[in-house]
């Protein structure tokens, strides 16, 4: 039976959480957390990065687990060693209490769905004690993204596809313009390490979550969303190929780390 690609993206920000973690360890030489706080922003009902940070580092003094929506802690896991908050890392008010008082922010899979990222990039950087740590992971391209651009040029499918993502949810800048950012604002050693990720979905079950993404059967008609069906199909295979004979998921995933300045004031 083929795994679903609900279940294949779960396991795969899992996978990708725990080697992110890695590399904040690896590049901020990270031996002994027992006297550090560590808050996880966007951290969702899975608490990917909090799970990371527990099997890693099992001494860790503090996790705080961030997310806008409450309702992820009904589900959430590990709730006996995790302090959680309900905030919006885009508006500061929500967690300005936390303010100067993490030693370690971390954030996996939430700044590529975030337009105002230098907003939410100081607000990072106001949480951090000086001296203190910040690692980002997210994507900065995508299969769904560059695929629904496509079809926007389409002239059938413009009125189908408007309104239904961000234009420039994905901006032209990515691992050195988004290191400028934190640089300018405030953030000391950054580094910026691009990967492209590829791996492969079911055929159907990547259809089916495409229509759930555009909605576009409240607005096809069952003969109409079948044609609609076989032309992205193609189109899809078209641009990005296949692996083991199913379409590819294709993203470009960013680690982005930076280090507060001891002497900052803010």
């Amino acid at each position: 039976m083929a795994e679903s690609s609900s279940s294949l993206e779960t396991f795969a920000h899992y996978d990708f959480s725990i080697q992110f973690v890695q590399r904040c360890a690896d590049e901020f030489q990270w031996k002994d957390l027992s006297e550090d706080v560590v808050m996880d922003i966007g951290c969702g009902d899975e608490l990917n990065c909090c799970k990371a940070i527990i099997i890693q580092f099992p001494e860790v003094k503090a996790l705080i687990a961030v997310d806008t929506d409450s309702t992820v802690f009904e589900t959430a896991r590990f709730m006996n060693r995790i302090e959680f908050c309900v905030g919006d890392i885009r508006e500061r008010d929500s967690l300005e209490s936390y303010e100067g008082k993490m030693d370690k922010v971390i954030s996996a899979h939430t700044f590529h769905y975030i337009i105002d990222k230098e907003t939410a990039f100081r607000n990072a950087y106001r949480l951090l004690k000086p001296g203190g740590e910040a690692g980002f992971f997210f994507c900065v391209n995508s299969y769904m993204y560059e695929f629904l651009t496509v079809l926007r040029e389409i002239q059938n499918y413009e009125a189908i596809i408007k309104d239904t993502f961000a234009l420039n949810l994905y901006a032209t800048e990515l691992g050195k313009q988004y290191k400028e950012l934190l640089e300018k604002i405030g953030f000391k050693h950054v580094r910026a390490f691009e990967e492209e990720l590829k791996f492969p979905f079911s055929l159907d079950e990547c259809f089916k979550d495409f229509l759930e993404v555009l909605d576009i059967n409240l607005v096809l008609s069952p003969e109409d969303a079948e044609k609609f069906k076989a032309i992205i199909l193609h189109l899809y295979e078209k641009k990005f190929g296949k692996i083991e004979r199913n379409p590819r998921y294709v993203s470009v995933q960013l680690s982005l780390l930076g280090v507060k300045p001891m002497e900052s004031s803010d």
